[in-house]
């Protein structure tokens, strides 16, 4: 078992910087990928939708599977790095194969394509995500150190998200076709691979000095087999704790895949943004981030982790919905008008402070209970509770692509088109979708993390009962 105690900044650095690898694919297949199979493919926004939707099929199966294996992997690397030296080749090729479909593929071609590609690239980042994680929960045992170490694996993530896509945007505003350009999504996911892979091995090498003091794989967890891994599920699912943050998380993921999913279709086509407008809302990021890096750790420890995660919550929804419902009723500034530039930023400010609290909250609500579900069956699985998490992080693109998909689609929003070739009525349409549709999900999930019953008492009493049976 892991020691109780304070890791160094450059431990916690070197664990939080992999984040900006996935993050930074991640927020270029969330907010692009959509983009450019619909609007510039011409594949219909259902077909886009149900081809991320198979991948979330096939990750229900290897997200608890990585997470099984990797609870029971032995080496001289211990449990998790092993992993975080085999996956990053893999998902850097798979997402380059993203946006290089063949120019000959017709419709149905392109749907193959699209599926095929998003199917591997999950399950090579699923190697990553899933031992990362664990990795991150066996560091400390700590209530509070907890909460900071995940802080800096969220606002990494979080830097890696607003990094890329103020980039992203910034070369697609160079570009005469801008997002038009197919050739422009290639350079862009070539560029992102390369990076991916650097920050993956570095985090894995500069976190390999606490392996000597990790768990190691427990001797009572039987061999694998997939109906132990079954077993392994099911057991992990009557956690009352566990079952509450799982439901809850599917019902967020909702919101923010479609969020995600249709961020570049805000910004160009409803807000009528430029490209390089578009870009400079990254900005709002830092301040965001640097006031959740504080912020969270403290209030975890003042009100808890589910009245912190509900709050997160709150001031997520009202951030990236509330200039899209205030437009459709006519109380928001209009496109081109000087203040609405301003305002969209703090807003997109706004929501990254608040995001980042949510996430803080969940993945370090995780972590404890999987010190509940020890103190309860004797078996340390860091690997099977947070891939729920990893699930989660692939459920947002999935729900968000197919939901946003069959929107498009029963909207009949156009295909091929530039900012200012859109009717009003579709716009308005359109912004029902992004705004009070996109949220609705969220406040679902309100009722479900509500009921998380693990504070700061009875952690504590938890730790306890552990160290007294140890």
């Amino acid at each position: 078992m892991a020691e109780a105690k304070r890791l160094s900044v450059r431990t916690k650095t070197a664990f939080g910087i992999g984040a900006t690898a996935e993050a930074a694919i991640s927020i270029v297949f969330n907010s692009f990928n959509f983009l450019f199979y619909n609007n510039v493919l011409g594949l219909s926004g259902t077909l886009c939708g149900l081809a991320v939707t198979i991948a979330m099929v096939f990750d229900a199966v290897s997200d608890p599977l990585v997470g099984s294996i990797s609870d029971r992997f032995r080496s001289r690397l211990g449990r998790r790095h092993p992993f975080l030296y085999a996956a990053p080749v893999p998902m850097a090729f798979c997402f380059v194969a993203i946006y290089s479909p063949p120019s000959s593929l017709e419709e149905f071609g392109l749907f193959i394509w699209f599926t095929v590609s998003t199917v591997l690239l999950r399950t090579a980042t699923t190697f990553y995500h899933v031992p990362h994680l664990a990795l991150g929960a066996e560091m400390t045992t700590d209530y509070g150190e907890r909460s900071v170490i995940m802080s800096y694996n969220t606002i990494f993530a979080l830097i890696g998200t607003s990094g890329t896509y103020y980039l992203a945007w910034s070369y697609f505003g160079t570009l005469d076709a801008g997002t038009s350009d197919r050739n422009g999504y290639v350079t862009l996911s070539a560029a992102v691979a390369v990076f991916a892979i650097f920050v993956i091995f570095a985090s894995a090498y500069f976190t390999r000095d606490q392996v000597a003091r990790l768990s190691k794989a427990p001797a009572n967890l039987p061999r694998f087999s997939l109906k132990g891994l079954l077993d392994e599920v099911v057991v992990c699912l009557r956690n009352d704790n566990f079952r509450v943050l799982l439901f809850g998380m599917i019902f967020l993921s909702s919101t923010l895949g479609l969020h995600e999913t249709l961020t570049a279709h805000i910004g160009l086509f409803f807000f009528g943004l430029a490209e390089d407008q578009i870009r400079f809302l990254a900005l709002g990021a830092p301040p965001g981030l640097m006031i959740a890096t504080i912020l969270t750790p403290k209030l975890h420890l003042w009100f808890d982790k589910r009245e912190t995660l509900i709050v997160g919550i709150l001031g997520m929804t009202t951030s990236v919905a509330g200039p899209i419902v205030l437009r459709l009723f006519g109380w928001f500034p209009e496109n081109g008008a000087p203040a609405l530039f301003p305002i969209l930023c703090v807003l997109k400010g706004t929501s990254y402070a608040a995001s980042a609290i949510m996430v803080i909250s969940i993945v370090s609500t995780l972590a404890d209970v999987t010190d509940e579900h020890e103190l309860v069956t004797g078996l340390r699985q860091e690997g099977i509770f947070f891939a729920s998490r990893s699930f989660f992080s692939k459920l947002t693109s999935g729900l968000g692509h197919l939901l946003a998909g069959i929107a498009i689609d029963v909207i009949a929003f156009p295909v091929g088109v530039r900012p200012g070739e859109i009717d009003p009525d579709t716009l308005y349409r359109f912004g029902v979708v992004a705004g009070p549709l996109t949220v609705l999900p969220a406040f679902i999930s309100l009722f479900f993390f509500a009921r998380y019953g693990i504070d700061k008492a009875r952690h504590a009493e938890i730790r306890r009962e552990l160290d007294a049976r140890a």
